[in-house]
């Protein structure tokens, strides 16, 4: 018995020996046959096959045994020049041994330093939990900062056809936002121009679909998402200052929060509910804008009177003695029209009521002269 088990270990041993030199050989043959030109050429190859776009490579280099470092990479979309790159810097990866044998380039960690999209996003600190390609699918789990946020992304992203299929749960909170924030522009309530919008916002769901960019706006997309926003402004809305020019007040909005819930399903960004706080005015609003940008909403709106300019006093009888006025918002983001939704009865009243005013002030002038 005592014998059997001694073989036994003999054996082990020699497997562990030649598992073990099989392993050192490997390593050293990789090191010994792949150069960073080599990884270049794969970096450019992925690049050219799954961005058909101008893009630049910075320097690349290697450390022992399988950790590769590329300085910057810049992915410019669209017509060079047209549009802001996708600028990526401080790249690190640590690639799978085996397939490098065979000159295949597959990536087991990835980080990154910066990410900037186009002027709009800026990602810090990018270090995958987990990330694995195998068949052209990507397996990840990621934590970041985003516009100084805190942010986790997990799901898969398929690369084999055409056009990324994708499945992203996402969840960030605390994130400066500006006009230029990609999400923000599909709602009509922060949709700007000539103007500017800021404020915290937290964000949770999930997004699916197929495209990349603007092509992901598709009638294949399908995303679910709790929005919070707090300490806002926004300047230059056509939707709120069409609201806010009925009382006479200031085209700048602030607001302490919102909160909202996004659904984009059929080509259609439906909003079951949204509701903002502010000083000067509250609201909300549901409803849906179709990706042609036709909007249909409705809304309750309700003001202070305590904020309100000497500009409002024509109208603040008409408007102020309601609890809540509802609105409805129709035609386009570019173009909306707002109208005050209210039934005859409340109407007639409210007619009443401004012209027993208007006869009781005529009627004190009269007085008053006499």
């Amino acid at each position: 018995m005592q014998k059997n088990r001694v073989v036994w270990l003999k054996w082990i041993a020699i497997i562990c020996g030649i598992v073990g030199g099989i392993g050192a050989g490997i390593v050293f043959v990789v090191s010994g046959n792949i150069s960073e030109n080599f990884i270049q050429e794969k970096v450019e190859q992925v690049l050219e096959d799954r961005f058909p776009s101008a893009h630049r490579i910075g320097t690349v280099s290697l450390s022992w045994p399988n950790q590769v470092v590329i300085s910057q990479l810049v992915i410019e979309q669209g017509e060079k020049g047209k549009e802001s790159p996708i600028v990526i810097e401080d790249i690190h990866g640590r690639l799978k041994l085996i397939p490098l044998l065979f000159k295949k380039f597959v990536v087991k960690k990835l980080s990154a330093r910066q990410i900037n999209y186009k002027n709009q996003v800026l990602v810090k600190g990018f270090i995958t939990n987990y990330f694995s390609i195998k068949n052209d699918k990507v397996d990840f789990s990621a934590h970041l900062n985003i516009n100084d946020g805190p942010a986790a992304l997990k799901g898969t992203i398929e690369v084999h056809r055409k056009e990324p299929v994708f499945n992203i749960l996402f969840d960030a909170k605390d994130m400066h936002i500006t006009q230029d924030v990609p999400m923000l522009q599909l709602l009509p309530l922060f949709r700007v121009r000539e103007g500017e919008i800021g404020g915290m916002m937290s964000v949770n769901g999930y997004a699916r679909g197929e495209g990349r960019g603007k092509n992901a706006l598709n009638e294949k997309l399908d995303v679910n998402a709790n929005l919070t926003v707090r300490d806002g402004y926004i300047k230059g809305n056509k939707l709120l200052s069409s609201i806010l020019d009925i009382i006479g007040a200031k085209d700048t909005y602030s607001f302490q929060t919102m909160e909202a819930i996004i659904q984009i399903r059929d080509s259609r960004i439906n909003t079951p509910k949204m509701d903002v706080q502010g000083p000067v005015m509250s609201l909300t609003a549901s409803g849906m804008t179709s990706f042609d940008g036709t909007i249909l909403y409705e809304a309750m709106v309700r003001f202070d009177k305590k904020y309100l300019g000497k500009n409002a006093e024509k109208v603040a009888d008409l408007f102020l003695r309601e609890d809540a006025i509802p609105f409805e918002i129709r035609g386009t983001t570019k173009n909306p029209r707002v109208s005050v939704k209210l039934n005859r009865d409340k109407i007639d009243q409210l007619v009443k009521g401004l012209l027993d005013d208007f006869l009781s002030k005529k009627e004190k002038r009269k007085n008053e002269k006499n």
